[in-house]
């Protein structure tokens, strides 16, 4: 399991970059091609190469983390769908996103509460605080930062009606055939902290 990071913090929800990456893959290109790509069409709109570089880098290493067939199908499906796949890649690369995901989201479905409220966020960082040195070392400042970047996240991912409070949960629909694929692959436990199926 990776060490816990604040890196999320720094990188956003890149949906649409992340399905441009993601196609450019797909079509095996390697990762020196796409950052060429990247640079000469500007396909992630960006105004500075530096930024270019940071939205290639952090979305390359999401999406090379799915399946192949996962990766697929992300390219081409539907948005509701794209939006879960993209949050299913960034649990992957943020252990402590996931474990928030697992311990306070999949809970709260399973219970029928409605809301994350700051308690939740708060219990959360505390307790992972005392488990890890790591959490432990970090300023105020990166874990109000952390907290503000998981409940954006699950905003874009239409996982929350709002970044803000009432942080109220909005439960997804996972159509059978991406379940399906997401089970194959290996997936259900990020499906399940998304939806809250057992």
């Amino acid at each position: 399991m990776t060490e816990y990071s604040a890196g999320l913090t720094s990188k956003l929800f890149w949906l649409q970059e992340s399905r441009k990456t993601a196609a450019l893959i797909i079509e095996g290109k390697k990762k020196n091609e796409i950052k060429e790509i990247c640079w000469s069409e500007n396909i992630y709109q960006v105004k500075a190469e530096y930024r270019a570089g940071e939205v290639l880098n952090g979305t390359y290493r999401r999406v090379s983390l799915l399946p192949s067939e996962v990766m697929t199908a992300f390219v081409s499906c539907d948005i509701e769908t794209a939006k879960v796949i993209n949050l299913i890649a960034i649990l992957m690369d943020s252990r402590l996103f996931f474990e928030f995901m697992h311990d306070v989201f999949e809970e709260k479905l399973r219970l029928g509460e409605k809301e994350i409220t700051d308690r939740d966020l708060n219990v959360f960082f505390d307790d992972k605080a005392m488990q890890s040195d790591v959490v432990a070392g970090w300023t105020d400042v990166a874990v109000k930062k952390l907290k503000q970047c998981f409940t954006r996240m699950l905003l874009e991912a239409g996982l929350l009606t709002s970044s803000k409070k009432p942080r109220m949960i909005h439960e997804v629909h996972v159509d059978y055939r991406t379940r399906e694929l997401l089970v194959k692959n290996g997936l259900e436990i990020y499906l399940n902290a998304i939806t809250g199926d057992k």
